[in-house]
């Protein structure tokens, strides 16, 4: 019984701001930012989008390309942290919107948001595994849409981003076969989240440095944890993978939390030693460590040494870095980043001819508050057939760049118009203002007859 992955879709928004123009509107040195994190380009909503728009663009593409009605599938699941209301699902604005666009009916779809930070999209593809397993006609699509945004001038400012990515979940897939074996760690942490406030904000209240020990403390349990689920054999685990696909809360995030799993791993397999002699390296003993390792100086010096050897930049370049290519372009995506990188690592993949049927795939989803799951895929045959189709780095390489002026608006929600309008895609109409009206949103498509028009249809099979 093979189920998994058939096809995916993605929607990035079409404007981005080079991360030149922050880091200079910052005083943050370019270099720190690009050759440090790996971050160029950063995706940015236009004033007619949001989660929800963003999702149906994701689900609509998914379903035209492979020729599916709505009466085929028989479950949506979003995953979200960028939810529109505390108890409509947002998942309900994009399937109005995609039957607005292709008809037909999502009467008989099960349609919910999952929300566990950004680990909540991969919640939902577990999920869905499990219900398409129970009958071989069963089609699922899972999407994940987020828009990643903080405070002006916040440090997490630089990392913000915006898209979403859909999944057809179904038997025989074309692309990868996942088993269902999902290693599991989670404990209640207050690393990153979105307390009720006395005034709305949809920024978050995080602390970087202790997020990023709660994702490798995490990661590192759930590792253990799916190689006894797996009775993998390998001395290291990533050994077992072709490549490793990470959240990406920044493009070089997966290299830099992976060092000291590598470090633990190459001693498993028996060539550590090795490494450090042939590198001039010398691990510090416990005699001058004074802290835990992982607030130890000593310690993070070591590791960050270990991680500029030529065994870990060979290690990156075979299995991590084309998973960082298109994060480089779009910044953090929240639930929908492991997925990114996932197509990301196909398309790349594809460019360069590469031979990967029966290959295994390793995944680290992380979700702050906190929770990791650690899975893996198989490679299908037809794998390089549909990645030939995501089109993504040509998406990404037709978007329109905006200047720090029209950011610093876009993010303050001072545009009432927006900026760069297109024929048919998905917009927000108007938000309901009083009575049993108030705040329901309303979306259609615009119509640019001269002027940017957003217009509504309501298919029949909407009306009750």
């Amino acid at each position: 019984m093979r189920i998994g992955i058939d096809d995916m879709a993605c929607y990035v928004p079409s404007l981005y701001l080079d991360i030149r123009q922050l880091a200079e509107a910052r005083g943050i040195a370019y270099e720190k930012l690009a050759h440090g994190l790996g971050l160029l380009k950063m995706a940015i909503t236009d004033a007619h989008e949001d989660a929800a728009t963003m999702a149906a663009e994701a689900i609509a593409e998914l379903m035209t390309k492979n020729n599916l009605r709505p009466e085929q599938i028989g479950r949506i699941y979003l995953g979200t942290e960028s939810a529109l209301d505390a108890a409509k699902p947002t998942a309900t604005y994009a399937v109005e919107m995609v039957q607005q666009r292709l008809g037909g009916s999502f009467r008989r779809c099960d349609v919910v948001d999952m929300t566990f930070a950004c680990i909540g999209a991969t919640d939902a593809m577990e999920n869905c595994l499990d219900w398409v397993a129970g009958h071989e006609g069963r089609m699922a699509i899972v999407v994940a849409s987020d828009v990643a945004k903080y405070e002006l001038e916040s440090t997490g400012e630089y990392t913000q981003g915006a898209g979403a990515v859909a999944v057809l979940i179904k038997w025989n897939p074309r692309l990868l076969e996942i088993p269902r074996q999902f290693g599991v760690a989670m404990d209640s942490v207050h690393d990153f989240y979105k307390p009720r406030r006395e005034q709305f904000t949809e920024t978050p209240v995080f602390d970087g440095p202790f997020s990023n020990q709660c994702y490798q403390n995490r990661m590192t349990e759930a590792l253990q944890h799916f190689r006894e689920l797996s009775g993998a054999e390998e001395p290291a685990l990533s050994d077992r993978w072709a490549r490793m696909i990470f959240h990406l809360p920044y493009a070089f995030h997966g290299k830099r939390i992976y060092v000291e799993e590598f470090i633990s791993e190459r001693k498993q397999a028996g060539d550590w030693a090795a490494i450090c002699e042939s590198n001039g390296l010398e691990e510090p003993h416990s005699a001058i460590l004074t802290e835990p390792l992982a607030f130890d100086k000593n310690w993070q010096a070591f590791v960050k040494a270990a991680g500029k050897t030529p065994e870990y930049k060979q290690f990156v370049k075979q299995k991590l870095e084309k998973a960082q290519r298109a994060s480089s372009d779009v910044g953090n995506l929240y639930t929908a980043s492991i997925f990114m990188a996932l197509m990301s690592t196909f398309a790349s993949d594809f460019n360069e001819n590469s031979q990967l049927t029966g290959k295994r795939f390793g995944f680290v989803a992380y979700g702050s508050g906190s929770k990791s799951k650690v899975f893996e895929g198989i490679v299908q045959e037809g794998w390089a057939e549909v990645a030939g189709h995501f089109r993504l780095f040509e998406k990404l390489s037709e978007r329109r760049a905006i200047d720090y002026g029209t950011y610093e608006k876009l993010h303050r929600y001072e545009l009432s118009q927006p900026v760069f309008p297109q024929e048919g895609r998905f917009a927000l109409h108007s938000v309901g203002e009083d009575g049993v009206t108030l705040g329901a949103r309303y979306y259609g498509q615009f119509h640019l007859n001269g002027r940017a028009v957003v217009q509504r249809t309501q298919p029949a099979e909407l009306v009750s």
